[in-house]
């Protein structure tokens, strides 16, 4: 078996090791907060005892992931630029990075202007993941905190009892990679980002399918400029491959269809940065309820000035043209206060999820999850425009009622059912494009980690999705409901503890608290004495 520089079955009372599985952006953001908030050599502590962090990443770089990985400047952010940083105290900490960079390069990758409610193109944000994982590398060095990259996914996270550890409770994780690396690690952070859709796992070999947009880039260049095009889904990821086949001149035509035939709500630029109120207070037998949260929203749009009209919020019923077409005159004419309100919640949406009962949850994913997902994501303007540019001249048709996907091999087609029960019809294109999101199924996926875990009973689902982890940490809940001390969970696989796990916002927030907490922990286990092993 290979191991990490030769380390295998290393005592760890020479070292304690902090393994990150995953390399993106939210492990990027961790990396950045976990170093900042460790203070430093150990004094008194014997020669050669050290921090050491392992960070896992199969992909050539470490930083963009495939959230920010290189692509089309058509792929634009969905959050401007003023809320996007992988700091959670720094907030502005990616516009300064654009403030610094050359202005000719800039233009290059697509950017005329950056200010705080700019949107820009999405591989923009992954540059500056590179760079602030290369600050890190220096910022580890100056700190005496040894930082390995082994270029390899991880295949499977075991929590243990790690013999002969003299510095800690003596609880660990043995960590494996697919090309064999083994180490054994005092703590594991889960940063392995989304698992791929299953919603078509039937038509995953034939030609012409698309599991996911992305990069839109390799969608765009296999697609003839002529051909037509389907779309499963309404939502912001089919705006995406909407736009990127715009951008690229495509001719032919494009059907994006999903249950509900919704686009997303288009963002007002003239919108300002609220803050909410408190959270709403509990009921009389002691319960925070979808209803209180709800009036909680409703106060915060009053004290904005705006009111509650329902097809501004809940926008307008009918063709997906007619929608749009009000979205984008309501937004160019002024700020929407429900918006503001809406994107406020982004400072404390874990907490009030947490508030929810279960009850509440579940209530909230049957009634509202739908209506929350097509509103509260919101899409910026440049890239309504496009979607009404193309509507308008009959090459978008976004229909409602969808059934089913069938592949007839015969004609090359896939054959796309919709329309209502009284009656619908069917659409055939030889491209199709998944647009459903990825998974959170952590029981239904392929994964090899992630089944390596539930198989072994070191994690359980969520039923909500992801995981199922302690509130207060974001460790691991095993199968009996236990603590897993030694395993943290970030990013999409968060979702069923933390709802809105999929704004850099929100993790990198959830990342500052593990990075804290850890850091604290480490520097315990560190200058706790050591026990000699002969």
């Amino acid at each position: 078996m290979n191991t990490l520089n030769g380390t295998q079955g290393r005592s760890m009372t020479e070292s304690l090791k902090l393994a990150i599985v995953g390399g993106g952006s939210v492990a990027v953001s961790f990396l950045a907060q976990f170093l900042r908030a460790w203070p430093g050599p150990v004094a008194g502590l014997d020669a050669g005892r050290r921090l050491e962090v392992v960070l896992f990443e199969p992909r050539a770089e470490v930083g963009p992931g495939t959230a920010y990985q290189d692509d089309s400047a058509s792929n634009l952010l969905n959050i401007p630029v003023g809320r996007m940083s992988a700091l959670a105290r720094v907030p502005g900490d990616f516009l300064d990075w654009l403030r610094a960079r050359d202005p000719a390069w800039l233009r290059e990758q697509g950017v005329d202007e950056a200010t705080p409610s700019s949107f820009l193109p999405r591989p923009v944000f992954g540059h500056y993941l590179r760079d602030l994982h290369r600050d890190c590398l220096a910022l580890a060095a100056r700190k005496g905190v040894r930082v390995e990259r082994v270029a390899a996914a991880v295949v499977g996270v075991w929590p243990a009892r790690i013999e002969g550890e003299g510095g800690g409770d003596g609880l660990g994780a043995i960590v494996l990679a697919a090309d064999g690396t083994r180490i054994d690690a005092h703590r594991v952070v889960l940063c392995n980002g989304n698992l791929p859709s299953t919603a078509f796992e039937a038509l995953g070999a034939l030609p012409g399918y698309f599991n996911s947009p992305y990069p839109v880039a390799d969608l765009t260049a296999r697609i003839g400029a002529d051909d037509a095009v389907a779309i499963v889904g309404t939502s912001l990821s089919a705006i995406d491959a909407i736009a990127a086949l715009a951008a690229r001149g495509h001719r032919g035509p494009v059907f994006s269809v999903s249950r509900n035939g919704r686009l997303p709500s288009v963002r007002s630029p003239h919108n300002r940065t609220v803050k909410l109120p408190d959270l709403p207070l509990p009921e009389p037998d002691g319960r925070v309820t979808l209803d209180g949260v709800l009036d909680s929203l409703r106060r915060a749009l009053r004290e904005e000035g705006g009111i509650e009209e329902p097809d501004d919020i809940l926008g307008l019923p009918g063709p997906a043209r007619t929608a749009l077409d009000a979205e984008i005159a309501r937004s160019q004419a002024g700020p929407r206060p429900w918006q503001a309100v809406a994107a406020a919640t982004n400072d404390r949406i874990e907490h009030i999820w947490h508030a929810l009962d279960d009850s509440e949850r579940r209530r909230f994913h049957r009634d509202w999850r739908t209506l929350w997902m097509a509103r509260r994501a919101t899409f910026p303007m440049r890239n309504a425009l496009t979607v009404q540019g193309l509507l308008k001249r009959g090459q978008l048709r976004v229909e409602a009622g969808f059934r089913d996907v069938r592949y007839d091999a015969a004609r090359g087609l896939f054959e796309i059912a919709c329309g209502t029960a009284e009656g619908g019809g069917t659409l055939g294109a030889p491209w199709l494009v998944n647009a459903t999101s990825f998974s959170m199924d952590v029981e239904g996926t392929s994964d090899p980690l992630v089944k390596r875990l539930l198989a072994d009973g070191h994690a359980r689902a969520h039923p909500l999705g992801g995981f199922d982890q302690d509130f207060e940490t974001g460790c691991l809940r095993d199968a009996d409901g236990r603590i897993v001390s030694q395993v943290s969970v970030l990013g999409s696989l968060a979702a069923g503890t933390y709802f809105w796990t999929t704004s850099m916002e929100v993790n990198a927030r959830l990342a500052l608290g593990q990075a804290e907490r850890l850091a604290r922990e480490m520097r315990v286990a560190m200058e706790r004495p050591m026990t000699r092993t002969a």
